[in-house]
């Protein structure tokens, strides 16, 4: 992998190091000591501050200095070091943090990649919720994929008692249909624009309202949250159905993650949305569709699934992989 070089270093002494998940919406700061501690923590809404530096030094004045960080921010990373963020316009450049901040090294992960290494975590693994199978597999392949303001995609590969983890800008791929519904929705599409979707443009937190408006054409999207609690609340209503959709687009999407990554060890579901529309992801007709396939469809079958409810696990896998690779013996 590209941060394979700098995964040979380590530091010594009294570490803190400023951790971080930056996503679209919020960022999720914390300061973690030696001993594996968080000693400070703070969320803030990104509308509110202008860049990332902004962040940190509100986060940081009233706190003790850190000597590394490890950043997890939503976009596609640069030799761990640099990201420019796709729904939000902020560059995350490593190298300016580290001289700005006398940094002994900067770490930037794709914010998937530290989901997945929180998710290696034995204490989050205890917490997850079994939707299909007893347990998860981690001698094998397991995917995660994590609906939230992007759609998140990851694969956790074992590697000599430990783990490698693929990050990918999977959600960014060209949108396939699943069922003779997400067909015409693709089919209304091309009659309209000249491009091919993305996953992401309707199967996503920030692809809602067109996802609505795709399969309801003329109407107006409600916001994201009444959307969630309608569906809810009414499961033959329109809310409901594009909830349908969305949760199967998911889990189709899940099962072409698995075969490319031949994750026969398990997928996990992740991020913000799943949680809140639990029931929707609970159905068994919703999770079949991760092996409505046209081939492989007993190994598919097979392969056990897991709901993350934790909402604080890239900040966890930051942490993780902190403790892993910087923090000294």
């Amino acid at each position: 992998m590209q941060e394979s070089a700098h995964l040979q270093q380590e530091f010594v002494g009294d570490m803190i190091a400023l951790l971080a998940d930056v996503g679209g919406t919020k960022t999720q700061l914390a300061l973690m000591n030696q001993a594996g501690e968080l000693i400070a923590e703070s969320l803030v809404v990104n509308a509110d501050y202008d860049c990332f530096e902004t962040v940190i030094e509100q986060f940081l004045r009233q706190q003790p200095p850190p000597t590394a960080a490890v950043l997890a921010v939503a976009g596609p990373v640069d030799n761990a070091i640099r990201c420019q963020m796709t729904n939000l316009n902020w560059l995350i450049d490593g190298e300016h943090l580290q001289r700005h901040y006398n940094l002994s090294r900067v770490t930037v992960l794709n914010d998937l990649q530290a989901t997945a290494w929180g998710l290696t975590s034995p204490a989050l693994r205890a917490r997850l919720e079994m939707l299909r199978g007893e347990s998860l597999n981690f001698h094998q392949p397991v995917v995660v994929i994590s609906p939230g303001t992007g759609l998140g995609q990851a694969c956790i590969i074992p590697h000599q008692g430990t783990f490698i983890i693929q990050g990918t800008e999977g959600g960014h791929k060209t949108f396939a249909p699943f069922s003779r519904q997400s067909a015409e929705l693709l089919h209304r599409h091309w009659q309209q624009h000249d491009y091919a979707p993305s996953w992401e443009n309707w199967f996503s937190g920030s692809g809602f309202g067109r996802l609505y408006e795709s399969l309801f054409p003329g109407e107006s999207a409600p916001d994201n949250d009444t959307l969630g609690s309608s569906a809810l609340a009414d499961p033959s209503g329109k809310a409901a159905q594009c909830m349908q959709l969305f949760t199967q687009a998911v889990y189709a999407e899940a099962g072409n993650l698995a075969l490319q990554y031949l994750a026969w060890g398990g997928i996990i579901v992740a991020g913000g949305i799943p949680p809140k529309l639990g029931d929707f992801f609970r159905q068994q007709e919703h999770i079949h569709f991760i092996d409505k396939k046209n081939e492989y469809i007993d190994r598919l079958r097979a392969i056990p699934v897991a709901l993350s409810h934790a909402q604080d696990v890239p900040i966890k896998g930051a942490a993780e992989f902190c403790k892993q690779h910087l923090r000294s013996d």
